[in-house]
């Protein structure tokens, strides 16, 4: 009788678990992506076939077969999706199945959604690697199944669980798992990490329906400060107008953190002319992290009115990042008083080599103006060894994306006696193949005193082989028998 009953137990337990939860239908995996596998396959380094790959993932140890996964996923290598799949239905090493999580992840492949959801509906005697595996897969893929195990989850607060779960439901939820996140953080006994947690959350979901809840959050002065920063942030992410001024009204706050996060939040209104005006006084606050994220925000709008406020901060400023940003802004929001600005700075003897660097490295990346200014500039410290660290930060950027007109640049660095410049030019003739410069390579290859590191890219650049000792003897022989003869 008794065994009946658990039985009885057994069976309703099943039917109870099986309405609660939805589990995906199995699946195999998505057809081959032929362009991608050619893409795989080029740039696999092996020198095994592709039978032998999939005799590894048949037969392999575990050790093969980690290797060979490590592998897979750096080249994103969809050719073998089949044989891995079946590989994890039957492995139990626990490294092996992580990494095929990991694998389809990287696919964005749905054929692990069921056994996926069942993890989560049950984790406890998972190892936590492929339980975070898990989370990071359905995350990816989309897995809409999974949203009542993961909400379950967070209920359950498992410190091993919720960081994740937060994390899963803020890719995979809706307004409704939105609403049940803001009202959580109602609970006296959550940690104010996990309140930061699920603050972030809440703003990378967007749902306009929790706006009167985290502006309550937001306004409250004796909550956490970071929930407070993060609430600022996420009621801009939302995108209502009635948002800027309670944002603009709390950036007098005393608190660093928050006026950055309202700079995070006021970014999302570039046309609401009290956001941008809270944003130019942003660069010039009090704290630098708040000067930063003001900097970047106004490069990201192309807000050519920050020009003259970013001008003074390059002139003023005692924060190195601060300067560099300020260089990094002027130069992509490409104004004629910013791009004559940063030209000015490049010529002026008074300007410190450092600042020329970053000048060169912003003017090249963007590629608006300046680039004869800095040509003139490297020529004319070509075989200053004073300046060396200068010419070599130039002969870098320059080597990034060679042009026709760097020939002759090229050509001077080739010609130069430290190694290190001589490199830069090669790496500047390398995508090229500047005619010009070929005659002095040949001359350096030939040259006993050359650089050896130098000299061995130039013979492999351009196809020189070294003469075999056989070859040398016997030049040698000749040589003895032509001074006997005399």
């Amino acid at each position: 009788m008794k065994k009946y009953l658990f039985l009885l137990f057994l069976i309703f337990s099943f039917d109870l678990f099986a309405q609660t939860y939805s589990i995906p239908e199995p699946k195999r995996p998505k057809e081959i992506d032929v362009e991608k596998a050619k893409a795989a396959a080029e740039k696999d380094e092996t020198s095994e076939t592709e039978s032998e790959f999939k005799n590894t993932i048949k037969y392999g140890l575990p050790s093969e077969i980690n290797e060979l996964l490590d592998d897979l996923l750096k080249n994103e290598d969809p050719r073998f999706t089949n044989e891995i799949y079946d590989l994890f239905q039957v492995s139990k090493n626990p490294q092996i199945k992580e990494k095929v999580l990991r694998y389809f992840t990287k696919l964005e492949d749905p054929c692990l959604e069921d056994y996926a959801v069942e993890i989560l509906i049950d984790p406890y005697d998972t190892k936590n690697e492929i339980v975070k595996a898990v989370f990071q897969y359905v995350s990816k893929v989309k897995t809409v199944e999974a949203i009542e195990p993961v909400v379950e989850l967070i209920k359950s607060e498992n410190e091993d669980y919720f960081n994740d779960a937060i994390s899963t439901i803020g890719e995979i939820g809706s307004e409704k798992e939105a609403i049940f996140l803001v009202e959580f953080l109602d609970r006296d006994d959550l940690s104010d990490a996990q309140r930061q947690t699920l603050m972030r959350t809440c703003g990378k979901m967007h749902a306009i329906e929790t706006w009167d809840k985290i502006v309550e959050i937001l306004e409250n002065e004796d909550e956490n400060s970071f929930v407070r920063s993060y609430a600022a942030e996420a009621i801009g992410l939302m995108k209502k107008e009635e948002s800027v001024p309670i944002l603009v009204e709390h950036f007098a706050s005393n608190d660093p953190t928050l006026r950055q996060y309202i700079i995070k939040g006021l970014i999302n209104f570039p046309d609401v002319v009290e956001a941008k005006a809270t944003l130019l006084q942003g660069i010039r606050d009090e704290h630098w992290k708040v000067r930063q994220e003001s900097i970047k925000a106004v490069k990201e709008l192309k807000i050519e009115e920050s020009v003259p406020y970013l001008i003074y901060r390059v002139e003023n400023e005692t924060e190195k990042v601060i300067q560099n940003e300020s260089y990094s802004t002027l130069a992509a929001l490409n104004s004629t008083e910013a791009n004559d600005f940063l030209i000015k700075q490049l010529k002026d003897k008074k300007v410190g080599d450092s600042k020329k660097q970053k000048i060169v490295e912003v003017l090249l990346k963007e590629g608006y103006a300046g680039e004869t200014e800095i040509l003139e500039l490297a020529k004319e410290i070509v075989e200053d060894d004073k300046r060396k660290s200068l010419r070599h930060a130039i002969g870098k950027e320059l080597a990034k994306n060679p042009k026709d007109s760097y020939q002759e640049i090229c050509l001077m660095y080739l010609n130069s006696k430290d190694s290190t410049t001589q490199n830069l030019g090669l790496d500047m003739y390398k995508n090229k193949k500047f005619a010009a410069a070929e005659p002095k390579m040949q001359e350096i290859a030939k040259d006993k005193k050359a650089n050896s590191t130098v000299k061995s890219r130039i013979k492999k650049m351009l196809n020189i082989e070294d003469e075999s000792e056989e070859k040398k003897e016997e030049k040698s022989i000749e040589l003895e028998k032509k001074g006997d003869n005399n």
